[in-house]
């Protein structure tokens, strides 16, 4: 009778130590599978594709890559492009700055874009911006006029001139400033930009600036 509880015990004992092992099998399966998965999700987001954009007709049919070397934009287009985006590259505020900042870079070739950082230092520093709290904005102060366009190293190409008016506010008051840049567009691949131009160089026409409180 004793032989036969001891083995009963035994066995109780011997089962629950399967139950166990098969239990953490199982947990350990299970972390696993979730370590997996994780590690797969972690992986495509790491190693996701860049958006590819591409134009599309009014019918939504896709257009074919516009060469370089022609304009693309008409010169009225091209002309209200350079009124829009002027004033916007010089727009910034000490809570966005950073943003705003790589926003317009979308509007520059990667040397139009070492020449800007020269005049946003100028007009509008991150420096100055952050330490007296300000706002700038720009406004054009007159119509852009097309001055010359033609091909430019193989690359259609304008210059534009256009007057902006920019203010300052915040914590110390500085006067606003009228400027005249003679801007260069090019052509740029429609791939990755739908506008097709990008600014190349910008300068700014001499005598031109003026201040006033």
């Amino acid at each position: 009778m004793a032989e036969e509880e001891f083995t009963i015990v035994e066995l109780q004992e011997k089962f629950y130590r399967d139950g166990i092992k098969k239990i953490i099998i199982i947990i350990t399966g299970v972390l696993l599978s979730i370590g997996l998965i994780v590690a797969a999700l972690l992986y495509i987001y790491s190693n996701k594709p860049l958006p590819i954009t591409f134009l599309v007709s009014q019918n939504w049919r896709v257009q074919a890559d516009v060469p370089t070397n022609q304009p693309y934009l008409s010169v009225t287009d091209l002309l209200q492009w350079a009124s829009d985006v002027i004033p916007k590259v010089f727009t910034y505020d000490f809570i966005s700055y950073e943003d705003q900042q790589k926003q317009a870079e979308y509007y520059f070739t990667s040397n139009g874009w070492k020449v800007f950082l020269n005049y946003l230092k100028s007009y509008a520093d991150y420096t100055n911006v952050q330490k007296y709290r300000q706002f700038i904005s720009a406004i054009p102060q007159g119509v852009p006029i097309l001055l010359n366009q033609g091909l430019l190293s193989g690359r259609y190409a304008w210059w534009v001139q256009i007057p902006i008016r920019i203010n300052y506010a915040g914590y110390n008051p500085t006067p606003g400033r009228t400027l005249m840049f003679q801007i260069l567009i090019v052509r740029v691949p429609t791939l990755n930009n739908l506008s097709g131009v990008g600014i190349e160089n910008i300068i700014l026409a001499t005598n031109t600036s003026a201040r006033s409180g």
